[in-house]
């Protein structure tokens, strides 16, 4: 009896190893994506729309069989972590991810006063981020981080040159929070006055949180700008246009980054008759889908309750994966060969590649058409057009 339940036994042990050695049962590898996003506070609305894009991303790139790097295939996993829209936050986010999450890459993340929180970080553990965000600037102390996206000044140009061409604007009045986006924003638009082609009214620097913004605007909109072009998170822009809108001003309002996903939530504070004609950066399926009609389904069918309104964010992911399968390495240096070397046919119909080394001292950066929608209802919006520039 002894001798047959030994036998049994081993026989069982060789088919279990047979199992296990059989090509279609090797365990898959995970790949981890850190996400650094702010996913409370004045920035929610950003945070927690990009959120839901990238859990579509990982279960559109998991249903794809995830990637393959030297005969190994790896699942996506996205893991998350809320900057709240502040330096320290920032680093919170990133010592939990890198440290505690074992996270193996960054991607998604957007806000510069955050991200001066982790990028050091980053760059000290040599973590590659394939990142969004119009106002963080690439450095060269900073090689680990690269940006898909368009640059603040792309973004800001793009609105003025639509402002004045499709809505006749000579004149523009900036509003901004006085922090380090603020800041940024504000040396870009005087930096570049003559380009943008209009007449600078006045610059209107706010406190980070601000919920009363009667006493800035009451004597602002005195001048008669003819539109009001902001730079905050989507919570306090929609106080902007609320109280703007009770004082009377009548001119456009534009915001050369993304509206809220949820927008009919965002309406709820702005007020849907103030919000109508308020112009931002939001996908339009009258764009042509520029998702791709594939991975529109999956945002769709994940994100009910969101509208995808910038690209950047979703490129990100892809341009890394791209970049890994082709580099066949997970070593950051092998990748950033990759990525500032080729370019990227994803989704868009536009090819993407590397600029940036003249602008900023690296060639860290691949700029991402900018559409620009204007909100005509409840929920609804009218697609105006987009705009490419490349960063030298």
């Amino acid at each position: 009896m002894k001798r047959r339940f030994f036998i049994l036994g081993m026989v069982l042990a060789i088919l279990l190893g047979m199992m296990a050695n059989r090509p279609e049962a090797a365990e898959k590898k995970i790949l981890k994506l850190g996400v650094i996003l702010p996913l409370t506070g004045p920035a929610a609305p950003w945070g927690l729309n990009t959120k839901c894009t990238m859990e579509s991303l990982e279960k559109f790139f998991n249903d794809r069989g995830g990637i393959t790097v030297k005969g190994q295939n790896y699942k996506i996993e996205m893991v998350f972590a809320d900057d709240k829209y502040t330096v320290a936050g920032g680093r919170a986010a990133g010592e939990k991810l890198i440290y505690t999450d074992k996270i193996d890459f960054l991607v998604g993340s957007f806000a510069a006063e955050a991200i001066t929180g982790w990028a050091p970080l980053a760059t000290k553990e040599k973590k590659l981020a394939v990142i969004g965000g119009p106002t963080w600037i690439p450095k060269p102390e900073w090689p680990y981080l690269f940006r898909v996206s368009s640059s603040e000044d792309e973004r800001s140009e793009a609105l003025c040159t639509m402002m004045k061409e499709k809505f006749r604007c000579k004149n523009v009045l900036y509003i901004f929070t006085d922090d380090l986006v603020g800041k940024l924003a504000k040396d870009s638009a005087l930096k570049n006055e003559k380009k943008r082609g209009l007449v600078i009214k006045d610059f209107v620097m706010v406190p980070p949180g601000t919920k009363d913004f009667y006493p800035f605007l009451s004597k602002a909109i005195k001048t008669n700008p003819d539109y009001l072009h902001l730079k905050m998170p989507p919570g306090s822009a929609a106080l902007v246009v609320k109280q703007a809108r009770e004082l009377g001003y009548k001119g456009y309002i534009a915001y050369p980054t993304s509206m809220p996903g949820d927008l009919e939530k965002w309406q709820e504070i702005a007020g849907v008759e103030a919000s109508k004609g308020f112009i931002g950066i939001m996908v339009s399926s009258e764009d042509n889908s520029p998702l791709g009609t594939e991975q529109e389904k999956y945002f769709d069918q994940h994100c009910p309750n969101f509208k995808t309104t910038d690209l950047a964010y979703a490129m990100g992911p892809h341009v890394l994966l791209m970049a890994i399968e082709k580099a066949q390495s997970l070593d950051p240096d092998e990748i950033l060969k990759v990525l500032r070397t080729l370019e990227f046919q994803s989704f868009l119909k536009t090819s993407l590649r590397a600029s940036g080394e003249k602008t900023f001292g690296i060639k860290n950066h691949m700029t991402v058409p900018v559409p620009f929608s204007m909100i005509v209802g409840k929920g609804q919006i009218k697609y105006l057009g987009s705009f490419k520039e490349m960063t030298p």
